[in-house]
C-alpha cells in the first residue's frame, strides 16, 4: 500500500476504511457477547450458546487497537439507533475516536 492509498469497503454487515497509518472497521466480525462480555471474532460466543452479541467498532493505529461495542457508541446521546446500520456505526466510531483520544501524527 502506498503512503497515499485509501481503501473503503461497504457491505450490508460491515464497513471499513483503511489507510497506510490507520484502519477503521464496524461490523459483525468483531463482536462482544451480551451475556458474558467476551470479545469474539466469530459469529458466535465461544462460551454462551445463542447469546446476543454487540457488533463492534475497531480502530487500529500502529498496531494498537481500540474496540467499542455498538451499545457504547454515542454514550448518553445514543447516536447509534440501529446496530445493523454499518455506515452510521463506522462514522460514529471515527467521531468518538477523534473526540476522546489524542491522535499523534
Amino acid at each position: 500500500m502506498s503512503d497515499h492509498s485509501l481503501r473503503v469497503g461497504l457491505s450490508r454487515d460491515y464497513a471499513t476504511i483503511r489507510t497506510e497509518n490507520a484502519s477503521f472497521y464496524y461490523g459483525y466480525e468483531h463482536s462482544i457477547c451480551a451475556d458474558c462480555g467476551e470479545t469474539n471474532s466469530g459469529e458466535f460466543c465461544d462460551d454462551c450458546e445463542d447469546a446476543d452479541r454487540y457488533w463492534c467498532f475497531c480502530a487500529t493505529f500502529d498496531g494498537k487497537e481500540i474496540i467499542i461495542p455498538s451499545n457504547k457508541l454515542g454514550g448518553d446521546s445514543d447516536y447509534l439507533k440501529d446496530m445493523f446500520n454499518v455506515s452510521e456505526g463506522l462514522m460514529i466510531g471515527i467521531g468518538i475516536i477523534f473526540t476522546q483520544y489524542k491522535i499523534t501524527l
